[in-house]
């Protein structure tokens, strides 16, 4: 059978900053869709200037998370274990 998935997992117990990344990727991606789709029906026009700027960098800050996220796989990778395939 072609193709299957790769199984990564740390050998101890993960590092505490891939918890903190992984938590600021899921609450941006959260923060950035409901502004998103929130902004056309429930937000007023006048909004605070933070919450403009943070809608026009949302996904400039996504990205960087995602890049922090691989650096923690890279600094840590003595600690990744590859299974294979399954």
């Amino acid at each position: 059978m072609l193709g299957g998935r790769h199984v990564f997992y740390f050998v101890d117990k993960e590092p505490l900053v891939l918890w903190v990344v992984a938590a600021l990727l899921f609450a941006n991606t959260f923060l950035m869709l409901s502004l998103e789709f929130g902004s056309k029906f429930i937000l007023a026009r006048h909004v605070p200037p933070i919450v403009n700027w943070y809608q026009d960098n949302s996904i400039a800050i996504q990205f960087v998370l995602v890049v922090m996220l691989a650096a923690i796989f890279l600094f840590f990778r003595k600690r990744v274990r590859h299974v294979g395939r399954k």
